[in-house]
Parts: structure tokens; sequence; C-alpha cells
């Protein structure tokens, strides 16, 4: 009786905390308000494209925005509510079963919580509990696939594989790199069961739903990965910039400190014959792929939201001692010494200065926080929906290019109206006659862009995340990790109807029309015709085609003068 009060006590208590961890922190950052905009198109009829009329998968989950998708559909409810209550109850779900999985294997004793102090008590795995990104589907999905393996460890339900191998087919689904996790899965479960008819099961129930996916991928968008891994040159590496995000993630919170505790606690809670047979496999997996995970993030760079890409390698490496046995050797002194730690930092946050954003050259920041200062709103009180980006300063005046553009006009301009203070306004620019291309707007922050705009106008940004001429720039070399690529305007107003002559003066209009005459190579035809095209059965096979070759190294140069001969 005590030991089944110890679980079902941690487990509520883990969740309440998590609901009320996830409640008073809730928001939405820009990035979460990108996949609105796909849904709407998905609602409208336009497919999943961020704009009509060109196929770009602009988000990096696919299962995310099927399933907002899908939930409207049922619901007929607000998006932006949606998005939040999903992300809320999926990451309260996940930290709930993942204390349910982890009891599992301490079966028969009594336990208290402790890596699952070390997760909730971070500031940003509580912000990231909504923002309207994929982290609540991320962490739950990891979270159940930790109760499989620990299901299928104790070998109670021989079926249980192929739920088990679905399951780790869907990885690559939620986000690209949880295929590791996935993968791994796969071929420990391939290693374990050694027969054609088990390897056919597995293979069976693994591979059809993601396979199905990347051929349509490929047919559809003519890539390999979703769009948003060419625009942050997923493959390259940064080892400087991703050891600066570690240690950006880690001093705030002596986070060290949990961490080493855990190892302790779970090294005793471990020993004694807990880890055999399979359990083995299953904590090794885990582990194994956080350890992976996280070398991978270093290599990359990092991001440049704090804490956000370290996140699931942190969740996944501590589910094996999310709850620890009370009467391993130091559980409960290392369970207090966690509660004092997730106590304090809980208490103290994570302090931010808000003048950093001020100076302008922004590294890593702390997301929520720095929405919460542009959008001008109070400190604490996060923006939670379209409705609280209307103050943010380069909207100022966006509705008068949205106007223009309705009306007829090519392209919408951002420009500082006045320096002192800082006032940003839109300048609509007349269509040259005969081109029928859709009137556009560029925004880095295309998220609230893109949520205060009509279908019809096709929103894009200067760094690639919707917009496949900028995704192909070359890197800079001091940019920003994730938003290190910049189309200039002159290219911008190129691939637009503008009439060149009706351009601003600060727009260089000589350069513009070299680089709409660029635009006319070969190099720039073959990809916007595979994004562009009416989407035919010869153009679906050549977008394969595409995607296992030119679509995985094509990259533009940023001066037309390359194309030109000149």
């Amino acid at each position: 009786m005590i030991v089944r009060w110890t679980v079902w006590g941690s487990v509520v208590v883990i969740g309440i905390f998590s609901f009320w961890g996830a409640w008073t922190r809730r928001w939405i950052a820009d990035d979460g308000l990108i996949v609105l905009r796909t849904v709407r198109n998905l609602i409208a009829g336009n497919g999943p494209v961020f704009n009509a009329g060109e196929r770009v998968e602009a988000n990096t989950s696919t299962l995310w925005q099927y399933l907002i998708y899908a939930v409207q559909r049922i619901t007929r409810g607000d998006l932006e509510h949606i998005v939040m209550w999903l992300a809320l109850l999926l990451s309260v779900a996940a930290m709930t079963a993942a204390v349910w999985a982890t009891s599992r294997v301490f079966a028969g004793r009594a336990v208290v919580p402790a890596g699952a102090l070390v997760y909730l008590a971070l500031p940003p795995a509580r912000d990231f509990f909504t923002s309207g990104l994929e982290w609540g589907l991320a962490i739950f999905y990891l979270a159940f696939l930790w109760w499989l393996l620990i299901e299928w460890a104790r070998g109670e339900r021989n079926a249980l594989v192929y739920v088990l191998a679905f399951w780790a087919g869907l990885s690559w689904l939620v986000r690209p790199e949880l295929a590791l996790y996935g993968g791994i899965t796969g071929i420990v479960l391939l290693a374990t069961h050694r027969h054609w008819r088990a390897w056919l099961g597995i293979l069976g129930a693994a591979l059809p739903v993601p396979a199905a996916y990347e051929l349509f991928r490929m047919g559809y968008y003519g890539l390999l990965t979703p769009h948003t891994a060419v625009a942050k040159s997923a493959a390259d590496s940064a080892w400087g910039q991703g050891w600066a995000y570690l240690m950006d993630f880690v001093e705030p919170y002596w986070l060290w400190l949990p961490v080493l505790v855990a190892l302790i606690v779970g090294y005793f809670a471990y020993r004694g014959g807990v880890l055999r047979g399979r359990r083995v496999a299953a904590v090794a997996i885990m582990v194994g792929c956080a350890a992976l995970h996280t070398l991978y993030v270093l290599r990359v760079g990092g991001d440049f939201m704090h804490g956000r890409m370290l996140l699931l390698p942190l969740f996944a490496a501590l589910l094996p001692v999310f709850v620890v046995p009370l009467k391993a050797v130091g559980a409960s002194a290392s369970a207090a010494v966690l509660g004092i730690w997730a106590f304090t930092v809980v208490l103290r946050g994570h302090p931010v200065d808000w003048a950093y954003f001020e100076d302008g050259e922004i590294s890593i920041v702390d997301e929520r926080e720095f929405w919460t200062y542009a959008n001008r709103l109070e400190r604490g009180d996060a923006p939670k929906g379209i409705a609280d980006y209307a103050d943010n300063k380069l909207l100022g005046g966006f509705d008068k290019g949205i106007k223009g553009l309705e009306d007829g006009d090519a392209l919408a301009m951002r420009y500082l109206e006045n320096e002192d203070p800082e006032t940003y306004s839109w300048l609509p620019v007349e269509r040259e006659t005969g081109r029928t291309d859709p009137p556009t707007l560029y925004l880095v922050n295309m998220g609230m862009s893109s949520a205060r705009s009509p279908l019809n106008v096709r929103v894009l940004d200067n760094i690639g995340l919707a917009t496949p001429l900028a995704a192909r720039q070359p890197r800079l070399p001091e940019g920003r990790i994730g938003h290190d690529k910049l189309l200039s305007r002159e290219w911008q107003a190129a691939d637009s109807a503008v009439d060149i002559d009706e351009l601003p003066s600060w727009i260089n209009k000589d350069e513009v029309r070299k680089a709409r005459k660029a635009l006319q190579t070969e190099d720039f035809q073959k990809l916007f015709a595979t994004y562009r095209d009416p989407l035919t059965f010869d153009r679906f096979m050549a977008n394969i085609k595409w995607a296992l070759t030119d679509g995985r190294t094509l990259q533009l140069s940023s001066n037309p003068d390359d194309y030109l001969g000149s």
C-alpha cells in the first residue's frame, strides 16, 4: 500500500506542479505563430504550405501541424487557444507518464521524485511547455517511448514490440533529430528478436508511415528534410558556438550540481540487479541517445533561444532517474538536495537585464523575456496571442502596407520612419504592368507578420525559413545561429511584381534589375520549379530526383554578377 501511494503521489505531485508551471508561464512565441499560418492554409484548402502557391515546409515538426489541424477541425476552436492547450496538456502528460514509467523500473519499491524535479525547475523547460512550438509534443514522444521500452523490457506483452516499433517510426515526424532515438530503438528491436517473421513485423510496423511521408515530402516539397533544416544549415558544424550555448544553459542554474546528484543517486538506484535483461537496453537507449543528441546540438552551434535545443536530450537523460527508490543509498538525501536546488531555481528564475535587448547585438536570448520586452508588455506578462503582438514596433504602419497590397500593389517594405524614438512603418510599392506575382512582404519575424496577413498575401522572411532563395544563401561567418542567412532587399524586390522604377531611394534599383535578370538563369529556375510549378505526376517525380541530388547541395550566390557573366 505504501509503495502504491508513493508512486501515485509522485505522479500527482509532478502533474500538479507541471500544470502550474505551464499555466503560470504560458505564452506564444513569434516562432510559435509560424505553424498557425500553415494550419490556416490547410483549413483553406491550400495544402500544407506557408504561402498558397509555394510548396515550402516551413515547420520542423510534421505531426505538430497536423495535430493542431485535426483538433481545429474537430472542435472548430480558435487556433491560438488550441496550440496553447495542446502544448500544455501534452507537456503535463509527458511529465506524469515519465514518472509512472520510471516507477515501473522499480516495481514493488517506494519511490520519490528526483530527475523530474531537475527538469521541472528549469525556467526554459517550463517556458517551452507552451510557446506554440512542438516541445510539449516532443517530450511526450520521449516519455511514451520510455514507457513502451520499460514495458517491453518487462516482457509481459509480446505484441507490445510492434507498438514500440510503430512509435519508434514516428520519431522522424515529431522532430528530425528524434530519429536518433527511434532509429536506435528499431535496431535494438531487430537485434533482440532474431526471427524473420519478427523482423517483418517490426519493419512493417515502423516504416510505412515515415516512409510514406518521406516519399510525399520529396515529391511535394522537393526536399529530404523540412525546409527549416536547409535554412539553418543543419549539417554544418560550429563547435565553439555550441560550447557557448551549453554554458549559457548550465551556468545560470548551476545545472552541473543536480546532474551530478542525479548520476550518483542513479548509480545506487540501479545497482543490485535492477539493470538486467532488456532493461539495460532501455536505459542505454535513452542515456546513449541523449549523449549523442547533445553532441549534435554542440556540433551545429546550439540555437539562438536560451536552453531550447538542450531540453530534449536533458529530458531523455533524466528519464531513468525521474523517480528513484526511497530506500536506495542516498536517495532521501539526494531528493532533499534536488528539492532545495529546484526551489531555489524556481524562486530565482532566469534573471534577464532588458538593457541587453536594447543593445541590438543579440546572440542567445531568453525568448519569453525578449518577446515580452519587444511587445512592450509588463515584465512577467508574456504574449499569449496574436493581439499581444499588435504593439510591436516592427508592425508599426503594417495595416497600411497590407491595405496597399490588397489594393493591387506588389510589395510592402518596412522602413525606419523616425530614429528617435525609433519608429517603423510600411510602404506599399506599385506593381509592374503585366506581372502576376502575388502581393509580397518580407519580415524576419514571420510569425507575427503572417498572423496579421491574409492568406492571399505572400509572407516571406530574409533568413530562409519560408523562403528558398534566402535558405540557399551562404552563411554569414559571424551570424546568429539559426538566423545566419540574409537575403538582401534588392533580391527581395527582384523576386516580386514590383515596378523597379517606383522603388524608394534607399533601394539600389540597378542591383534589383540585375538580380531580376539573374533569377531567369538555370539555377534559380530549377529551384523555383520544385515549389512553384503545378504539382503534376511528372513534377512529383522530378522533385524526388531533385531532393536526392541538387536539392541536397544547391547554394546560391548573393552577387547577381556571378550569374550574368559580368
